[in-house]
């Protein structure tokens, strides 16, 4: 199955902010994350967030409709 890989980075020279981290988790979990994937990070020296990424296996999107019905039988 086909693998995509989600990052979020902060602009340069700045820091993520916990606002970033969380519309990260959500692109992740949208595109297929289980939420058993390693994430990986870019840290600053100081223990800063500055990148995440991780690799999730893309699945078929789920609709919240039946299946089509034939009215011509």
């Amino acid at each position: 199955m086909a693998r995509k890989k989600i990052e979020h980075a902060a602009p340069k020279k700045q820091f993520m902010t916990l606002d970033e981290l969380a519309v990260f988790v959500q692109d992740a979990m949208r595109s297929g994350a289980q939420g058993d994937e390693i994430v990986m990070a870019t840290v600053s020296i100081g223990g800063k967030l500055q990148k995440l990424g991780v690799d999730v296996e893309l699945r078929p999107a789920v609709t919240d409709q039946p299946p089509a019905v034939r009215l011509d039988k």
